[in-house]
């Protein structure tokens, strides 16, 4: 019963790769490299924009230090409240 190209394996040495795509490695990974970076450099700006709102949020909300501490009394009148 024959499962592909390859009839008889006493010969292994006599055929080259039984594999799909055989001899598209280099280009497939090249790809593969190419898809990578471009991905990181999508993700990297989408999160530096991201980071950019949320510190325009934090600057409109007075500084860090306030944020701090409305989320401090906040936390506090949970707790108080319960």
């Amino acid at each position: 019963m024959a499962t592909g190209n390859v009839d008889n394996w006493l010969n292994v040495d006599a055929f080259g790769a039984i594999y799909p795509f055989a001899g598209t490695e280099v280009l497939l990974a090249i790809l593969g490299y190419a898809f990578w970076l471009i991905w990181h450099f999508i993700q990297i700006r989408k999160e530096n924009a991201e980071f950019q709102k949320d510190i325009d949020n934090i600057r409109q909300q007075g500084g860090p230090g306030k944020v701090l501490d409305d989320e401090a009394r906040r936390e506090i009148e949970d707790q108080v409240g319960q």
